[in-house]
């Protein structure tokens, strides 16, 4: 009897389809909601440092001075902690995983966001200096040389 239970889940087996997926040769598709890499806004981050306060894996650097942000995706263990806290909606998280890979992956963001408080405390410094020294503020951006005539 136990033999004969035996033999039918062994023919049943052989000719259903297998339940895992052929995964090299189609690639797997995750559950929505799935919480994989972190990616930065540069332009919308304020350089509160919220995100590397919320870290427990203390994957996140916030360097003030240099405006950047300095994320080290392999020791990240997605929780998405960063992305809840931050109060600008900065950080977003997607569905898409790094491929594997020998080097560690450190991802920099620049942040170029006007209203970050430590981007307008230095204009508003530059400006100050500028008009102690000459009067005349300094512009933001470097005038391109130009051509000497012939």
């Amino acid at each position: 009897m136990a033999m004969r239970k035996i033999l039918e889940n062994i023919v049943k087996n052989a000719v259903s389809k297998p339940y895992t997926s052929n995964y090299p040769f189609t690639p797997y598709e995750h559950f929505p909601g799935t919480r994989a890499d972190v990616t930065w806004d540069g332009t919308k981050c304020i350089l509160c440092g919220l995100c590397q306060r919320s870290c427990p894996a203390e994957c996140i650097v916030v360097h003030k001075e240099e405006t950047k942000i300095e994320y080290m995706n392999t020791q990240c263990i997605r929780c998405g902690y960063c992305v809840r806290v931050c109060p600008t909606n900065t950080i977003s998280q997607n569905e898409v995983y790094t491929k594997p890979s020998r080097e560690k992956l450190t991802v920099y963001t620049l942040v170029t966001n006007e209203n970050a408080p430590i981007i307008k405390k230095r204009k508003a410094e530059a400006l100050k200096k500028s008009e102690e020294a000459g009067g005349k503020p300094v512009p933001e951006k470097p005038e391109p040389a130009k051509k000497p005539e012939k």
